[in-house]
């Protein structure tokens, strides 16, 4: 703002100068503390995990070779009698809690039983020795191992009329004239779409195996495997939009194309409380993205205030679920400028999350969820309600504390509708954690090599989340899927909560089999026949 040397004296003039003056300064301190903080501040958040899947190896308990061969060993340098013995995992739900980290109770418990031959069962004075008791000493054991699966079909013919062969029958490849199987194609899922390793870094550390496998074959059968899975994700994402409430959010992703231009596009996520998540991938952020998904939707859509969802809220549409964890970070941030006010804001908010912390930590049902809503939220909602507009008076007009209280204001139908029905959740977080991977991801493989390589990391990444939430270990879940899907003839039971319903105990049963031959074999030395 100019002022014109002849209005030194307007009073007024120099008000609003001062004004405008005080609130710039403003703006610039809180953008620097804003940027300081993301620098170099704290950025954690407290966050649940998700219940660890169930630990059997994808690799069909290869390792129990490995345990044999030590144990042998080891016998044989101690002149010692040694068997290995190995338990079906007992089930679990959550991590282990504490300082020190436990043996998953998921985990499959192979025993190596040391004794003394009878030669060394003697005591000095001439009496036998007897067994009266053992030393425990208890340890992790890991192996991965890639072997090469050579599969010989036995063909037949008639020797008295020479017509037609008879070949005996197998699955055919996953992958048309592809290099790798089953097993091999849900590791490399799991890694690069669940440990978020890149198609270079996974070309390594092959290469340090003596696998020849560029990253092109890598990305190439990525591509090819999404495709086959297609179908699935699209179950998926109709159990998904089946519920009565969804979490929507977005993330940007950069786009690199063959020319070394690039652009950003979006991955957009869509979740339900029944633990389904379905991604969606588009090369921008217009409303084009969720229209299409959610145009025909007429539950709650719990989602920030992004205008594009504007339209899915007209009448006959969805209604709006407001998420109080924006409009905190909102008040979070206006707190470096102006702390007492802001801190009051936060403090309030915080109080609605404990109570919904009890809610959970007393296992309440949407019914009785609503009822302590009603009886302790609603009235301390109301009361920053009229706090809100005490506290509008006091500050800066359009300083980061006025627009977070206008951000209030504006979304209050939004940001109290969770206090009419206990389904809903007070926040989005569950669609920003949903969104955490790929966050973490980006900062490792940086960008998606084409359009298609975000469709394909939506298509792997809606049914990895689904199996992490369900206590799924993706690489068997792919493994399996990868090997029933060609003769599956309906694709929505290989989603990953109905393949645990349908085909889990099936699957655990054949391993475990397969376990105890193995491990009998070994012990005694005798090739088991193998059934059919």
């Amino acid at each position: 703002m100019q002022i014109n040397p002849n209005d030194v004296h307007d009073l007024e003039t120099l008000r609003k100068h001062f004004t405008e003056l005080q609130f710039r300064h403003q703006r610039l301190e809180h953008d620097y503390r804003v940027l300081h903080k993301m620098l170099f501040g704290r950025r954690s958040e407290r966050r649940e995990e998700p219940p660890p899947p169930d630990a059997v190896l994808a690799q069909g308990y290869l390792f129990i070779k490995e345990v044999l061969a030590e144990a042998s060993q080891q016998a044989e340098a101690h002149g010692v009698e040694a068997t290995v013995e190995a338990e079906k995992p007992a089930p679990t739900k959550r991590k282990p809690k504490g300082r020190r980290s436990k043996f998953p109770a998921s985990a499959p418990v192979v025993t190596t039983v040391v004794e003394l031959p009878e030669d060394r069962r003697q005591c000095g004075c001439g009496d036998p020795l007897h067994e009266c008791g053992e030393e425990v000493t208890v340890e992790l054991e890991r192996v991965e191992v890639t072997v090469v699966h050579e599969i010989r079909r036995k063909k037949y013919a008639c020797r008295k009329c020479q017509e037609g062969v008879r070949t005996a029958p197998w699955r055919g490849k996953v992958i048309a004239k592809g290099l790798l199987g089953p097993g091999f194609l849900a590791h490399v899922i799991a890694e690069r779409f669940g440990n978020h390793m890149p198609y270079h870094r996974l070309e390594k550390k092959y290469e340090s195996e003596g696998l020849a496998l560029s990253r092109s074959v890598l990305c190439a059968s990525m591509a090819r495997v999404a495709e086959l899975l297609e179908p699935i994700a699209k179950e998926l994402r109709a159990e998904v939009i089946a519920a009565p409430a969804i979490h929507t959010d977005d993330t940007p992703v950069v786009i690199a194309n063959h020319n070394g231009q690039s652009k950003k596009g979006r991955v957009w996520v869509y979740v339900n409380q029944e633990g389904r998540y379905w991604h969606d991938f588009t090369d921008s952020r217009k409303r084009d993205g969720p229209v299409q998904v959610l145009g025909e939707y007429s539950g709650y859509i719990h989602a920030d205030a992004y205008k594009g969802y504007d339209v899915l809220y007209l009448p006959g549409g969805s209604k709006e679920v407001g998420c109080w964890a924006h409009a905190r970070r909102k008040f979070v941030d206006a707190e470096v400028t102006e702390p007492s006010l802001a801190k009051e804001a936060v403090d309030r908010i915080r109080g609605f999350f404990r109570i919904e912390k009890k809610a959970r930590e007393q296992g309440l049902g949407p019914g009785d969820r609503l009822v302590l809503r009603k009886a302790e939220t609603a009235p301390r909602v109301e009361a920053f309600h009229e706090w809100l507009n005490i506290a509008e008076g006091q500050v800066l007009p359009r300083g980061p504390l006025a627009r977070a209280i206008a951000y209030v204001r504006n979304q209050w139908t939004a940001l109290t509708r969770f206090l009419d029905d206990g389904r809903l959740a007070i926040s989005n977080n569950a669609a920003e954690r949903a969104l955490r991977p790929i966050a973490v991801g980006r900062k490792n493989w940086l960008f998606f090599q084409r359009e298609g390589g975000g469709r394909v990391a939506a298509t792997l990444m809606s049914l990895l989340m689904t199996c992490r939430d369900a206590g799924i270990d993706p690489r068997i879940y792919f493994r399996d899927v990868l090997l029933r899907i060609a003769t599956c003839s309906n694709a929505r039971d290989l989603t990953p909560h109905r393949w645990k319903e349908r085909f889990w105990p099936e699957v655990e049963r054949h391993t475990h089999l397969v376990l105890d031959r193995l491990v009998r074999r070994e012990a005694t030395g005798v090739a088991q026949p193998q059934p059919a």
